[in-house]
């Protein structure tokens, strides 16, 4: 891995995530790219009610702003940050920027997880990114990932670039991997050994353990096993399955405990291997 690219608007949430993103890169001994995206403000006089900032007065401000927080932040941690500010929409120019191995950004914590997260820049850059995409909760401290916790709701072993990305992991931290595969109605013993055989494959070289919850509810399902577990990290695949929608739909009263306390690891399943990220 070579570059984490940090969006960040200097709201305490994105200023959190990227406090946990320069721990994480010194870890992994990669930099980090603090970026921000801005849009074209306007001032308002008696002759003309709209007038907008010359653009590269406006470039010029934001650079500044960003350059000095990339070097309070480098600082801090001892990590080597570098910078950009860009005009445009923030979700658009995230996904746009070139040569990043991962983005680390902040979700604002809230006990009604719609409001918080769908619609936000976060959601959009969760589901459509093609790079993988790690959320920090807004109290989330950084800690080397002990537990992750890969859920999703059919054949794990068919995400075959996901499964790249929890080796990555494991060669980083060696943390204790959890494959759950929730189901929404029993299924055999033999199906059950089918999906294992191939995990096992896939997997090779990397300790992990599946499990095979019945539940109705994911979320709930995902939340219950990553509290019994502790687990540090929860990945899903947000492009292949809906379980976005589940885990943050408006019906769900109750928080999750990823939402709350622990990152959440958007995995893309339609992007090259990174499994050399972080060697």
């Amino acid at each position: 891995m070579k570059t984490i690219l940090v969006p960040t608007d200097f709201s305490e949430a994105a200023t959190n995530a990227a406090e946990y993103a320069a721990k994480f890169a010194k870890s992994v001994n990669a930099q980090v790219l603090l970026f921000h995206a801005y849009h074209v403000r306007v001032t308002t006089t008696a002759e003309f009610p709209l007038m907008p900032l010359a653009l590269d007065e406006m470039q010029a401000e934001n650079e500044e702003y960003i350059k000095r927080e990339a070097a309070h932040l480098s600082k801090r941690t001892g990590a080597t940050v570098i910078y950009q500010a860009k005009m445009g929409l923030a979700a658009d120019e995230i996904r746009e920027v070139k040569n990043v191995d991962l983005i680390i950004m902040g979700m604002k914590g809230s006990g009604k997880i719609a409001e918080a997260l769908l619609g936000s820049i976060a959601a959009s850059v969760f589901r459509k990114s093609i790079v993988p995409v790690l959320l920090i909760p807004e109290k989330a401290g950084y800690k080397k990932p002990k537990t992750i916790v890969f859920a999703c709701d059919r054949d794990p072993a068919t995400d075959v670039h996901s499964l790249d990305v929890i080796k990555s992991f494991s060669k980083a931290f060696d943390p204790k991997i959890y494959v759950v595969n929730i189901k929404r109605k029993k299924e055999s013993v033999a199906i059950k050994q089918q999906v294992a055989t191939k995990l096992d494959g896939l997997l090779n070289n990397v300790e992990h353990v599946y499990y095979f919850p019945e539940r109705e509810d994911l979320a709930e399902g995902i939340n219950e096993f990553a509290s019994e577990h502790d687990a540090d990290i929860v990945a899903v695949v947000p492009h292949r399955y809906d379980l976005v929608n589940s885990l943050f739909h408006k019906s769900i009263s109750k928080k999750l405990a990823f939402h709350t306390n622990v990152p959440l690891l958007a995995l893309p399943d339609n992007h090259k291997s990174i499994a050399a990220y972080f060697l």
